[in-house]
């Protein structure tokens, strides 16, 4: 989850908002793929954080029983081995190449956190990486070209992010998003409020809209996952929109 303090309670996001939201910057960007490789990709994009029911996992309260944001305290970057074996299982049922993506994303993730500490982990990341080089054989496809596409992945990924999480500095300061798909470095700022531009521009079109859904909790605090996630259920979802402008 997303969170974010707010002055009614706390702000939250789902994965999934965030991986939709980061799908619509992909539907956008001005890149030339053809439609058996960009559909998989934009599924890919949007279901990459796939694999678990977000407001029922024990690890996203923290021991004072507020929301946990994904990347606070000692939860920062851990992931249930469960939850990333299902968003394997559920892309490779889609295509191999969503298999792929996601595996790429996966180690790209959590690659680093590989410590020898935890061996399920380990033989986990182990097996996707055999599982890759047999995909890219299969595809017929080349490992630079991957990783190319993969680069348009994280792109969007982490452009996504940034807007969730309110990294967009205030009054027309610039910066960066991650290294695009031509080996660019993008910059982004706000033109005006809710108006967000990238340079250089990267899109198909001079203007559109995006949004992303979240849920104002005004409860500070539970006594347990279950009964944050009852009123996860019963709180109505508010849309944030967003305009990108040339």
């Amino acid at each position: 989850m997303i969170v974010a303090s707010h002055q009614k309670g706390w702000k939250i996001i789902n994965q999934r908002s965030h991986g939709l939201l980061a799908a619509m910057l992909a539907y956008e960007y001005d890149i030339d793929l053809p439609i058996d490789i960009m559909v998989p990709t934009l599924i890919a994009i949007a279901e990459h954080d796939d694999g678990a029911a977000e407001t029922l996992q024990n690890k996203n309260l923290t021991e004072a029983g507020a929301p946990r944001h994904f990347m606070v305290g000692d939860e920062a970057n851990k992931t249930e081995l469960k939850q990333k074996i299902n968003v394997m299982e559920i892309a490779t049922a889609k295509s191999q190449l969503n298999a792929l993506l996601t595996s790429m994303h996966l180690n790209f993730i959590f690659g680093n956190d590989s410590d020898g500490k935890d061996k399920k982990l380990e033989t986990f990341l182990k097996d996707q990486e055999k599982n890759r080089k047999e995909i890219l054989k299969r595809l017929n496809i080349d490992k630079k070209y991957a990783d190319n596409i993969y680069r348009f992945v994280e792109w969007c990924d982490a452009f996504s992010l940034l807007i969730c999480m309110d990294k967009i500095q205030p009054e027309g300061r610039k910066m960066e998003i991650s290294k695009s798909p031509d080996g660019d470095m993008n910059q982004t700022y706000y033109k005006s409020e809710n108006v967000i531009t990238v340079e250089p521009w990267v899109f198909k079109s001079d203007n559109f809209k995006v949004f992303y859904e979240y849920k104002i909790i005004e409860q500070l605090k539970f006594k347990s996952i279950q009964e944050f996630n009852a009123i996860c259920e019963k709180t109505v979802v508010q849309r944030q929109e967003f305009t990108f402008s040339k």
